[in-house]
C-alpha cells in the first residue's frame, strides 16, 4: 500500500470468507459458498464483469454442478445448446479461400444416459452477469473498483487491506478465509510465494471481438472455427454465440509488440485481409492480450488462503478445459468451507482440496497443452498420453494414482462423479443429480440405512432418499447404499446390507469430514 494512503477505519468488516476476483471462478465460488448458507464478500478490481467472451462453453459437468443453485435456469436458456447442430473448421489462407481443408461435424443429441444437462454455448461476458445476480440475489455482497492491497494470516484468520479505486481509500477486512481467485498473475499467489510448474508459454496472442456479416464467405454450414495461413493476417476466427459476433486472434511478437500497437485502423485492414472481404464493414469491441500456457500451482493452499481458477492453473484454450476447472474448484472447495465454518468438519478437510484439486488441474493443464501441440499437424505425433474429452470433463477421480482414466465410464466407484439416473419420484421424473448439492445425500437402498441416516440427519447435514432404480449403475445390490458428497462425488458406497448401519455410516462421516467429535460415539 502507497505510504499516507487514508485509511477508513469506520467502514473495516468481517466477513467468513473473502473472495479476491470477481470473474467467473470468483462468482461461482460465491454462489456455491451461498448454496451452503455461507454469504461471502467478493471483490474485483475491475470495474464490472468481462465485457470480452473469452471462455465460450460449458461442459455437462460445469452445468451440472450449478443445476442446484438459482443461476442453473438462466445459464441453460441464456446460452445456447449444440445438440443437433453443425459446424464447419476450416483451414484455407483467408475466409474467402483458397481451401486448404474444410470438415464440418455434427453436434449429437444430448446423450440423456450420461448427463441431465447439455453442453451450454454461452461467452463469458454473458456467463459472468448470470452468475453476478445469482449471488447476489443469494445475498452475496460484491464490490467492483475495489482491489486488494495486502493481506497477512494467524490461526484465527486473515487480515487483507483493501482499497477503494473510487474513493482511493483503504480499509480492513478480516475474515476466516480468503480465496484468490485473482487470474493467471494472481498477487494473491504471489504473495504466498507459491511456484508453479508445467510447460510455460506457448506463446502470446491478441484477440478482437467484432461484429461483422460474413455470410458472403460462410459455406453450406456455419463457420464454427477457422485457422488462416495469411502472411500478413494470419491467425484464427471463431463463432460466439452471439449472431454475427467473432472473436479475431493473432500471435503477439512481445515484446516487440504491444497492444497499443494494433489501432482501429490496423485491426480493420488485418480482417478484411483476414477475412478476403476488402470492404468488410465491420464493428471492433475492444481488444484483450492473452498468452496460451501451461503453469500449475505447485499447491492450491497455504494455511487460511486458497487458490482456484486461473490463480490455480493456467491451460491453453484448446478443449475450452480452463474455465470449467475452475468452477469444479469453487464447487469442491466451498463445500468444505462451509462445513468447517458451521462447524461440522475439523480442520483436515480443508488440506483435502489441494490433494484432490492440484492433481487433477496439474492432469488437466497437460491434456490441454497436448491438444495445443497437436494443433495444425497433419500427421500428428504420438498421442497415447491423450485421454478422451469426455475422461476431462466427467472421470477424473480423486485418491486416485492417475487422476484421468483414458476413457469414461460411470462406474460410482469412491472419488467420481456419482451417475446419473433418470429416476421416476411423487413429484415427477428426476435425475439423481437433483438431488445433489446441499448437504450430504444417503442414497438408501433398505430400511436399515434409511433408518440409520435420518437418525444421523438431527447431527449433521444429511438428506436421505430411500429409492430404488439408482443401484446398478452406483455398483452395487438392491440394498447396498451410496454416501454422495455436496458435491456430487461418491464419498462411500456399501454394496449390501451391514451389521450395524449406523455406527458405519457415522464413522464414514467421521472420516469424510475428519470430525474431532465422532458421531459413532455421540
Amino acid at each position: 500500500m502507497s505510504p499516507g494512503m487514508p485509511m477508513n477505519p469506520s467502514q473495516d468488516l468481517r466477513v467468513p470468507v473473502l473472495i479476491v476476483g470477481g470473474g467467473l471462478v470468483g462468482l461461482s465460488t460465491a454462489l456455491f459458498l451461498a448454496h451452503q448458507g455461507v454469504r461471502a464478500l467478493v471483490i474485483e478490481k475491475r470495474a464490472g464483469t468481462s465485457i470480452h467472451p473469452r471462455a465460450r462453453g460449458f461442459h455437462e459437468r460445469t452445468v451440472e454442478l450449478l443445476r442446484s443453485t438459482c443461476a442453473s435456469e438462466e445459464v441453460e436458456r441464456t446460452g445456447a445448446t449444440l445438440s443437433g447442430a453443425t459446424g464447419g473448421e476450416l483451414k484455407a489462407v483467408t475466409l474467402a479461400g483458397p481451401v486448404l481443408s474444410w470438415k464440418t461435424q455434427s453436434f449429437t443429441a444430448q446423450e440423456t444416459g450420461l448427463s441431465p444437462c447439455p453442453f451450454v454455448f454461452l461467452g463469458q461476458d454473458r456467463m459472468e452477469p448470470i452468475l453476478l445476480r445469482a449471488a447476489r440475489e443469494q445475498g452475496t455482497e460484491v464490490r467492483f473498483r475495489h482491489e486488494l492491497m495486502a493481506f497477512s494470516q494467524d490461526a484465527e484468520g486473515v487480515l487483507a487491506t483493501v482499497i477503494d479505486r473510487e474513493t482511493n481509500v483503504a480499509y480492513s477486512i478480516r475474515a476466516e478465509y480468503l480465496v484468490g481467485a485473482d487470474g493467471v498473475r494472481s498477487p494473491v499467489r504471489e504473495a504466498l510465494g507459491i511456484g508453479q510448474r508445467g510447460r510455460g508459454s506457448f506463446g502470446h496472442n491478441i484477440s478482437t471481438l467484432f461484429d461483422a456479416d460474413l455470410s458472403p464467405v460462410q459455406r453450406e454450414v456455419p463457420l464454427g472455427f477457422a485457422i488462416l495461413t495469411h502472411p500478413e493476417a494470419g491467425g484464427v476466427i471463431v463463432a460466439t454465440d452471439v449472431k454475427d459476433r467473432w472473436i479475431y486472434a493473432t500471435r503477439l511478437e512481445v515484446p516487440r509488440e504491444s497492444a497499443s500497437d494494433f489501432t482501429e485502423t490496423r485491426w480493420t485492414q488485418r480482417l478484411r485481409t483476414a477475412t478476403g472481404l476488402a470492404d468488410l464493414a465491420l464493428k471492433l469491441h475492444g481488444t484483450f492480450v492473452w498468452e496460451a500456457a501451461e503453469r500449475v500451482a505447485e499447491r492450491f493452499a497455504s494455511g487460511r488462503v486458497f487458490l482456484a481458477g486461473d490463480a490455480a492453473h493456467q491451460m491453453p484454450p484448446m478443449g475450452a478445459f480452463g474455465a470449467n476447472t475452475g468452477i469444479h474448484d469453487a464447487a469442491n472447495l466451498a463445500w468444505k468451507l462451509a462445513a468447517r465454518l458451521k462447524g461440522h468438519a475439523g480442520p483436515g478437510l480443508l488440506a483435502t482440496y489441494d490433494s484432490e484439486r492440484q492433481p487433477v488441474a496439474a492432469a488437466t493443464a497437460n491434456q490441454a497443452a497436448l491438444r495445443t501441440l497437436r494443433l495444425g499437424k497433419e500427421d500428428p505425433d504420438d498421442d497415447s498420453d491423450l485421454v478422451e474429452d469426455r475422461a476431462v470433463t466427467f472421470g477424473y477421480r480423486y485418491g486416485a494414482e492417475t487422476p484421468l482414466p483414458k476413457t469414461f465410464v460411470p462406474t460410482g466407484e469412491v472419488g467420481t462423479r456419482a451417475p446419473h439416473v433418470w429416476l421416476d419420484l411423487e413429484e415427477g421424473r428426476k435425475s439423481t443429480l437433483d438431488l445433489f448439492g446441499n448437504g450430504f445425500v444417503l442414497l438408501a437402498g433398505s430400511e436399515a440405512w434409511s433408518a440409520a441416516g435420518r437418525r444421523l440427519s438431527e447431527r449433521v447435514p444429511l438428506r436421505v432418499h430411500a429409492i430404488d432404480g439408482w443401484q446398478q449403475a452406483y455398483g452395487i445390490e438392491d440394498r447396498g447404499a451410496c454416501l454422495v458428497r455436496p458435491d456430487g462425488m461418491v464419498a462411500a458406497r456399501w454394496s449390501g446390507p451391514v451389521p450395524d448401519a449406523e455406527h458405519i455410516l457415522a464413522s464414514t462421516l467421521d472420516a469424510v469430514l475428519f470430525r474431532e467429535e465422532a458421531l459413532s460415539e455421540s
